[in-house]
């Protein structure tokens, strides 16, 4: 079997706003990064060097995301390795029990597990000149209960996504979704910042990020009435435009036509398509 390589990442920078959300579908061509198969049962752990970090990623899981923004706006260089969900290999489960993403790995055979973790641990080793979580211990401790509270949001966001297959759908964790997220529109207006960190994305900002960027998906697999409201949150409309201006968002941001395509796959009733992009990507490339 052919080993696939894996992404080579560090942050990249590029000029040029992003005026809607399906415009930043036209930058995937100028990516430097490759799109690359998942790897699953029977392929073979592939090599890493000793003092080379890993992420075990799936393309489309907003908790892997995380660690990836996080890496990108540090300016580390890490590689990323995507894993099938639904077939792990072998030697990913026996590297990490829950076979979860994101996965750390060194090449000294150091691996740690859980996307906050692992996204406070990549801050740490990052470029120091660009912290991502304050000085100031409270204000340090108030911004992690942030990110840590916004698995309310979450789960309200995924009942109805995990279901929205099905004939006669529950809303209500729509509504539950929206008053949570009262709390980070209040927050963000507390704030005499454009982001949750100040003039620039941080902690709190990187890892609510993800499920903003599939907020869109619900009007799109439910209808118009599971829009996001932007009247009732005018700031954080403001942060999410602001949010698509930064560098390590668009390095890993992917519009909602592609999360679309990935959610009806998943419940098509066959085997999840892990790998479409990596096929339009080769028949991008073959058509230039």
């Amino acid at each position: 079997m052919t080993l696939l390589n894996p992404i080579i990442c560090c942050i990249t920078r590029r000029s040029g706003p992003l005026n809607t959300l399906r415009s930043a579908y036209s930058t995937l061509a100028s990516l430097k990064m490759k799109e690359t198969p998942h790897l699953a049962q029977g392929t073979p752990h592939p090599p890493l060097e000793k003092d080379a970090l890993r992420i075990y990623n799936m393309r489309f899981c907003p908790y892997a995301e995380r660690s990836l923004l996080v890496g990108s706006a540090k300016g580390i260089k890490f590689e990323v390795v995507n894993v099938n969900l639904v077939d792990k290999p072998d030697w990913f489960v026996a590297m990490n029990p829950p076979g979860l993403v994101p996965t750390l790995e060194w090449g000294d055979g150091r691996v740690l597990g859980e996307s906050l973790i692992v996204s406070e641990y990549l801050d740490e080793i990052g470029d120091a000149s660009r912290p991502l979580q304050s000085s100031d211990p409270f204000q340090k401790a108030k911004d992690k209960l942030l990110a840590d509270k916004f698995s309310q949001v979450i789960s309200a966001l995924f009942k109805i996504m995990l279901n929205y297959h099905k004939p006669e759908l529950d809303l209500s964790p729509f509504d539950d979704m929206l008053r949570y997220l009262d709390r980070y529109e209040k927050e963000l207006k507390s704030r005499p910042s454009q982001f949750f960190n100040g003039d620039k994305p941080g902690y709190v900002d990187y890892m609510i990020w993800p499920w903003f960027e599939r907020f869109e998906l619900l009007g799109v697999l439910v209808g118009d009435k599971l829009k996001f409201p932007k009247t009732r949150y005018p700031r954080l409309t403001e942060w999410t435009s602001a949010m698509l201006e930064d560098d390590a968002v668009k390095t890993w941001y992917l519009p909602v036509e592609v999360h679309e395509q990935y959610m009806r796959s998943r419940f098509s009733g066959g085997a999840t398509d892990y790998d479409f992009l990596v096929r339009q990507q080769e028949v991008k490339t073959s058509n230039l």
